[in-house]
């Protein structure tokens, strides 16, 4: 054989070979899929190598996503970055201005997100939540603040001499005005004429005997009425009944809430209110506000709402920054990496990383092809260089 023909075929040969090992390498990486077995006798390398591997490679990769990659203090920092603010501040800008143009009612906005039996669930949670919490925090307020041994007259704004006078003045005519249009109504003149005919049966006698002859009681309630109502609005009256009220709010300015509401209610303070606070009708105002569209419960604060934007922003990125060390404890990020990269397809896992490194390994082939015919040509030449 010529000398060139000899080297020619020999780096031929290198090459093929080295072609033909680097690419049986990169495709045992993935291949077999299963194991081979001959009988009882295990085929080795296989399955694959990342087949093979592929419980280590998962907890490899989870520990790397956790310690390195996802961490929460490089979350903390993506999500204080100003770029990161700006986009969240837009974002709640958009969310209050499709709020203001939505033609949606609240319950229609609701449906889309719940089902009915979902919603009305809702709603009855949240009353019962509001009313609860209601409850709890007045209760710690009336405990914690001592509301119940307070004077009323540190509880009252205003609470002043001047201000009693006033309160009492007004009072009075008010008082004084109810039983003047209850003397002229119907059920006010029946009373005067009981009152008449009764006074004329306790006269008895002869001065009796006179009164019923010449005077019934129409005549007399004819007779009592303008006299009641132009001593009713007289000075004196209006005084009087001021004076007896005024000294009534200064008696009872002295004394401590809970006292007063005991001898009004003939029950405890404190739970004569936790039983008004729980006949509140939330249910009946939440039916209302439902029928509400969304465009009335924001057109009124949307000015407001756009300026808190920033200020709002501010605290929920704040509060999630400290919620992410938490979440992430809670989320366990290295176990859940690990079971996704368990659960993913070792066939898909092989077509992702050929779509990114098929040329590289098309190069690794090829590199194979030259290195080994670079090796071929430095054997045939050793070989007809030693003869």
């Amino acid at each position: 054989m010529p000398d060139w023909l000899y080297v020619l075929v020999s780096v031929a040969v290198a090459a093929f070979v080295g072609g033909v090992t680097n690419h049986f390498a990169i495709k045992m990486l993935f291949h077999p899929r299963n194991p081979i077995h001959i009988g009882k006798f295990h085929v080795p390398f296989t399955p694959g190598l990342i087949p093979k591997r592929r419980d280590d490679i998962a907890q490899s990769l989870g520990q790397v996503v956790a310690e390195y990659l996802v961490t929460a203090e490089g979350l903390q920092e993506t999500v204080l970055r100003p770029e990161f603010r700006n986009k969240a501040e837009d974002a709640l800008r958009g969310i209050i201005e499709r709020l203001d143009s939505s033609e949606l009612t609240l319950r229609q906005a609701a449906l889309r997100v719940w089902s009915e039996a979902e919603y009305e669930a809702l709603k009855t949670r949240l009353a019962a939540a509001v009313r609860e919490t209601a409850m709890r925090g007045f209760a710690r307020l009336w405990e914690h603040s001592e509301m119940g041994s307070l004077p009323l007259k540190q509880l009252v704004p205003g609470w002043s001499e001047e201000n009693r006078k006033a309160w009492s003045a007004a009072l009075a005519g008010a008082l004084l005005g109810v039983v003047e249009e209850e003397l002229l109504s119907a059920s006010g003149q029946r009373m005067l004429s009981r009152m008449a005919a009764g006074m004329m049966d306790k006269a008895g006698g002869f001065l009796g005997t006179m009164a019923a002859i010449f005077m019934d009681e129409d005549k007399l309630v004819q007779k009592m009425t303008p006299a009641l109502v132009q001593a009713l609005r007289g000075e004196e009256a209006v005084s009087k009944t001021a004076q007896a009220i005024e000294s009534r709010l200064e008696l009872y300015g002295e004394k401590p809430v809970a006292e007063l509401l005991a001898a009004l209610t003939g029950e405890e303070a404190l739970d004569w209110l936790s039983g008004k606070l729980e006949q509140l009708p939330l249910e009946r105002w939440l039916e209302q506000a439902e029928n509400l569209p969304l465009r009335s419960l924001i057109e009124p604060w949307k000015i407001q709402a756009i300026a808190m934007v920033p200020v709002l922003t501010d605290r929920l990125l704040r509060l999630v920054t400290k919620g992410i060390p938490s979440a992430m404890q809670a989320v366990d990020l290295p176990g859940l990496v690990e079971e996704q990269v368990q659960k993913f397809p070792v066939e898909r896992l092989e077509e992702v990383i050929l779509s990114v490194s098929g040329k590289e390994f098309r190069a690794i082939t090829w590199l194979g092809v030259l290195l080994g015919g670079i090796i071929g040509l430095f054997q045939s030449m050793l070989m007809l260089w030693t003869g």
